[in-house]
């Protein structure tokens, strides 16, 4: 019995054997089935995560492209600008250079004239000054010869100033009336004297008077003040204003159908006088004056009046005449003749057109002349 126990357990053994390497290989099985999921699980997302890599690759690579051309643009676009500055700074630099160059020049060149004229400056004074001394000597020598003279020779001396003054007042100045006085007190200073020998220059003085006391005498100062007054008075002129002349009412004729003909007449002419109004041309109707346009109008005027007061200070009658004509052709085209101020002022500027302003044909004064020759003989009898 034993033995065939011990038989069966033998042959049992190898199915024992089986049956645990069958259930070996069931365990081995199941361990393997979780570790092939997860292997494929982490295989794709491997292959996830390498598709995004790419993708994103493929996206961001050309940005990054584009981000290093723009970095590049950056780069040489600041370059430009820093050589741009820097030409720019050194052609201000050249600039400041060469002014400062041409403004030394023109500093030198000033010192230059300013040293030349500072000399004849100089030059110019010493000269003056020469002159000065020369004339005081000459002066002190005539009153040391002068003093010990008898006084006969102090009333000719007086007498050849006078007439001098006296032509300088006709040539320079054209006072006639203080000539004439400066004329009179010669002539009384030769009559003291009482000497035959005078008797010429004493005939030319009289000559001299009555030249001068024909000579017309015009009120210059008297043709100013008007014109400067009427300059005064163009702020304040009245101007033409233009005015619209209705015309004539008609009157709506009365009897019906049996005035047909004056009343189609009627209306015709109410419809076109709606339309257009006739009337005769004025010559306000040629120009329409604005403010500006009358300021300049009252400015023109006072121009001409100007032009008039100067040409009469200077006596050019040309000048004198032609500013005043302009100026009463403009006063009676522009401004109305109804009012006082226009009227008066257009009459007063007619009265002195009439002016004669022109300077008078002036001859030497012989008187001068004579008083020299006279003067010469005494010198050369003298001797």
């Amino acid at each position: 019995m034993s033995e065939t126990v011990v038989r069966a357990s033998e042959a049992d053994e190898p199915l024992k054997e089986l049956k645990q390497k069958i259930d070996d290989e069931q365990q081995q099985e199941n361990t393997k089935k979780p570790s092939q999921g997860l292997a494929a699980f982490s295989l794709l997302l491997i292959i996830l995560l390498i598709a995004a890599m790419a993708a994103a690759v493929y996206w961001l690579w050309p940005q990054w492209q584009s981000l290093q051309q723009q970095s590049a643009q950056m780069q040489q676009l600041q370059q430009r600008v820093s050589a741009q500055v820097q030409q720019q700074q050194n052609t201000e630099q050249q600039l400041l250079n060469t002014l400062s160059q041409q403004q030394s020049a023109k500093l030198g060149q000033l010192e230059l004239q300013l040293a030349q004229t500072e000399q004849r400056l100089s030059l110019a004074l010493q000269q003056a000054l020469t002159e000065q001394q020369v004339q005081i000597q000459a002066l002190r020598q005539q009153v040391q010869t002068k003093d010990s003279a008898p006084p006969r020779h102090w009333l000719l001396a007086e007498t050849d100033y006078l007439l001098q003054l006296a032509a300088k007042k006709v040539w320079l100045e054209h006072d006639f009336t203080t000539a004439i006085s400066l004329l009179n007190t010669a002539q009384e200073k030769l009559i003291k004297i009482d000497d035959p020998s005078l008797l010429l220059v004493r005939q030319a003085i009289n000559q001299d008077i009555e030249q001068l006391r024909q000579l017309p005498t015009i009120d210059l100062s008297e043709v100013h003040l008007q014109l400067q007054q009427a300059r005064k008075l163009t702020a304040q002129l009245a101007l033409k204003q233009q005015h619209n002349n209705a015309m004539p009412q008609l009157t709506k004729p009365e009897g019906g159908v049996k005035q047909w003909r004056q009343t189609l007449h009627y209306y015709w002419q109410q419809a076109w006088s709606n339309l257009f109004t006739v009337r005769s041309a004025v010559p306000e109707d040629y120009f329409s004056l604005s403010k500006e346009q009358q300021l300049m109008l009252r400015s023109s005027l006072s121009q001409h009046l100007l032009l008039a007061e100067l040409a009469a200070l200077e006596q050019n009658e040309t000048v004198y005449l032609a500013a005043l004509e302009q100026a009463i052709s403009q006063l009676g085209r522009y401004f109305d003749p109804a009012n006082d101020e226009v009227s008066q002022l257009q009459s007063q500027l007619q009265q002195l057109a009439t002016v004669n302003i022109s300077k008078p044909e002036l001859k030497a004064l012989s008187s001068v002349s004579q008083m020299q020759q006279y003067q010469q003989q005494l010198e050369e009898s003298s001797l």
